[in-house]
């Protein structure tokens, strides 16, 4: 599920899934370069997302239990 909504002077975009969550040291490993849980995988794909955030002022937050599903909250500021 993709929403977006402006909160006190700032826009936040969340991108949610029905999954089965992270565990804990997936999450805290995340926006690693080169940290992947997929064989294919670069692992540089959420790096790249959180240094192009950043540069634009925001912020990426990652909320995730097991069993649940992970939603990404993009937070940038509002012009």
């Amino acid at each position: 599920m993709l929403s977006g909504r402006r909160v006190d002077g700032e826009v936040l975009l969340s991108v949610s899934d029905t999954g089965p969550g992270l565990d804990p040291k997936v999450r805290a490993r995340l926006f690693t370069p080169y940290f992947s849980t997929k064989s294919s995988g670069t692992g540089l794909g959420l790096a790249i997302v959180r240094r192009a955030v950043e540069a634009h002022g925001g912020r990426v937050e990652v909320a995730s239990a097991p069993g649940t599903g992970t939603t990404f909250t993009i937070h940038l500021p509002a012009i």
